[in-house]
């Protein structure tokens, strides 16, 4: 029974990793200021813009192809990500290594399939994951409708700047996250609602990386910063559903996503 616990906690992790390749943020290069224009009145005027391309930043994800990683330190633990988008698709396909395990995850629109053979107590192979039976709060749930994992959590940002050329920075609150549930968040308390965030774009607005300052919630447990890479926009992408045997995730399963 303890193994079959320290599972199903390990498994709970993949909505920490999931949220990796959702707290993604972006801008856009290229503002300036004219130098007749006063300090009051450019502010406004750059914040605004700066939240604009944030915006459309993150709409580009939904309209491309792209590989994507994540890296991320948690005291004894970490997560490490690599994976690839079809935003058009609705599709992703991930591996993970989450203290030390293994996992696979695969979405095509609204079919989730999960794959953890390195953690005790998961069956070895690829498990379904029936959507209509994880509960209303459910951080997977929440984020299939959003493959790339970011419109959602941006939509969250605020104190939105400019931070050098082809650089934002600003503040997010993880507690609205499509992956962050009410009990994480409630672990986390109120610095959860204001983690700062900078991202780096290319010449053609797309987002290229990402660091959610994620050490500033719990610096005394280790927790470190989430780094987010994305790269090969618009290479040929494919994402079929597993194939062999597949069998149906138990509900502590659901129950952890």
């Amino acid at each position: 029974m303890k193994t079959r616990r320290f599972g199903v906690a390990a498994v709970g992790l993949i909505a920490l990793a999931t949220l990796a390749t959702g707290c993604k943020s972006t801008g856009q290069p290229g503002a300036s200021t004219s130098a007749s224009t006063s300090a009051s009145a450019s502010a406004p005027a750059q914040t605004a813009a700066a939240a604009e391309a944030l915006a459309a930043a993150a709409g580009k994800l939904k309209q491309t192809t792209a590989k994507m990683t994540m890296t991320m330190s948690a005291g004894v633990a970490g997560a490490n990500v690599t994976g690839r988008l079809d935003g058009p698709g609705r599709k992703t396909a991930s591996t993970m290594d989450v203290m030390g395990m293994k996992m696979e995850f695969v979405q095509i629109a609204d079919e989730v399939w999960l794959k953890a053979a390195d953690v005790p107590g998961m069956p070895k192979g690829w498990m379904h994951i029936d959507v209509t039976k994880l509960g209303p709060q459910s951080s997977l749930r929440k984020s299939l409708e959003d493959p790339s994992y970011s419109s959602k959590m941006l939509a969250t940002a605020t104190q939105v700047q400019w931070d050098g050329t082809g650089k934002v920075k600003g503040v997010l609150d993880l507690s609205q996250a499509p992956s962050v549930n009410s009990s994480m968040a409630a672990t986390l308390g109120e610095k959860v609602k204001a983690v700062p965030f900078t991202a780096t774009i290319d010449d053609q607005g797309r987002l290229t990386s990402v660091t959610v300052a994620l050490g500033e919630l719990a610096p005394t447990a280790g927790l470190g910063d989430m780094k987010i890479g994305y790269s090969d926009f618009g290479a040929p992408v494919t994402i079929d559903k597993p194939t062999g045997e597949i069998v149906e995730a138990p509900a502590a399963v659901l129950a952890a996503l």
